[in-house]
């Protein structure tokens, strides 16, 4: 099997507590890799981790060469007071990534070209956001971590829907953390 991305034996240590202790994944190409854990069992770590956002204390993470990650871990990191498409300008130029259609993107998240302040969005607005701004540098990986926590049944179903098309559209490899174990289990390929 192709695999994208492996971890071998991963360790975290916060002082005195121990967050991963020899987690050992191997994600396939092409997968959309369902992360199960209870809270506090290390996921949103593991999930830095593989985003390049925390080194681990021991053990090693082996990447396929170039793999370029898009991550919303948590909450979306943008501006409030500016629109999507300001939030998206922002990150595009800090990511240096001059091929992003901004107005494209916003309509393949579900956020037509909205003028009006993040801070007004609803909640799902801001996930669709987050995944918009993680998906500024053409990922091959994209790190969801519990995307649909908190959203009405109808934003978990647009979720959903956008998780499917970026993986069979765009062939993104998605890993996914979520507590809705019934819908991780409509979109995931594999679990881990």
């Amino acid at each position: 099997m192709d695999y994208l991305i492996k971890t071998h034996q991963l360790t975290k240590q916060f002082k005195t507590t121990t967050a991963l202790n020899q987690v050992s994944i191997s994600i396939p190409r092409g997968a959309i890799y369902g992360l199960i854990g209870n809270n506090g069992a290390g996921k949103t770590t593991l999930m830095s981790i593989l985003a390049t956002l925390q080194k681990p204390t021991s053990g090693s993470v082996h990447a396929e060469k170039d793999l370029k990650i898009g991550a919303l871990i948590e909450a979306p990191a943008c501006y409030p007071m500016y629109s999507a498409y300001r939030n998206l300008t922002y990150q595009k130029n800090l990511l240096g990534a001059k091929e992003t259609n901004i107005k494209k993107l916003l309509n393949f998240v579900g956020l037509p070209d909205s003028r009006k302040p993040v801070r007004n969005y609803s909640l799902g607005m801001k996930q669709r956001l987050g995944i918009a701004m993680a998906l500024c540098g053409n990922p091959d990986f994209l790190v969801l971590d519990e995307p649909m926590n908190g959203l009405d049944p109808q934003g978990i179903v647009e979720i959903r829907e956008l998780i499917l098309k970026l993986n069979q559209q765009q062939q993104i490899t998605v890993l996914i953390s979520s507590h809705i174990l019934d819908e991780l289990a409509k979109v995931a390929t594999c679990f881990g």
